[in-house]
C-alpha cells in the first residue's frame, strides 16, 4: 500500500535589509508549527496570489509593514515529518526606512547582522540559506 504523499506548501520569505546591512528576523508565535524559532519573515502564497502579492501581504500582516519585493535570492524545498516546504526567499527592502516594524502575528522581532545569525534557533528549512549569507557576509568583510 502506498503512503499518501505529504501536501507541497509554497511559501515565500523576505529578507529585508536596512541601510546598516542588517535583516529583520522574527519569532513564530506558541501554538504555531515550530514555536518560538526564529525565522525570515513570510508565510504561504495564496491561491490566485504570485509570490511578491503573497510576500506583501504577509509582511503587512506580521509587522505592518510596506515593502518592495526586489529579486528572487535562494529557493529550496524542504520536507518536514507533515508537509513539504517550497520555500523562496526575496530581497527586499521598506518602502518607508523610518518605519518601525510592529509585533502582530509574530512573538517577536529584531534586527541582526548577518554574523548574529548563528545565535538564533532557525527551522531547519533556513539552515541553507543562512550558511550562504554567512558566506557572503565573510566574501564581503574580506574585499
Amino acid at each position: 500500500m502506498k503512503t499518501p504523499a505529504k501536501p507541497v506548501v509554497p511559501v515565500v520569505a523576505a529578507l529585508i535589509f536596512d541601510d546598516h546591512n542588517r535583516l529583520i528576523i522574527t519569532r513564530r508565535p506558541e501554538g504555531k508549527h515550530l514555536a518560538g524559532t526564529w525565522e525570515f519573515p513570510g508565510g504561504r502564497i495564496e491561491s490566485g496570489e504570485t509570490p511578491q502579492q503573497a510576500l506583501t501581504r504577509e509582511i503587512k500582516e506580521e509587522l505592518n509593514l510596506e515593502i518592495k519585493v526586489g529579486a528572487l535570492y535562494y529557493q529550496d524545498t524542504f520536507e518536514y515529518d507533515v508537509k513539504t516546504v517550497d520555500i523562496s526567499f526575496f530581497h527586499c527592502r521598506q518602502k518607508d526606512p523610518a518605519d518601525q516594524p510592529q509585533a502582530v502575528e509574530v512573538a517577536e522581532w529584531k534586527r541582526v547582522r548577518l554574523s548574529e545569525l548563528e545565535q538564533y534557533e532557525f527551522p531547519p528549512a533556513d539552515a541553507a540559506l543562512i550558511r550562504q549569507l554567512l558566506e557572503f557576509d565573510f566574501m564581503f568583510c574580506r574585499i
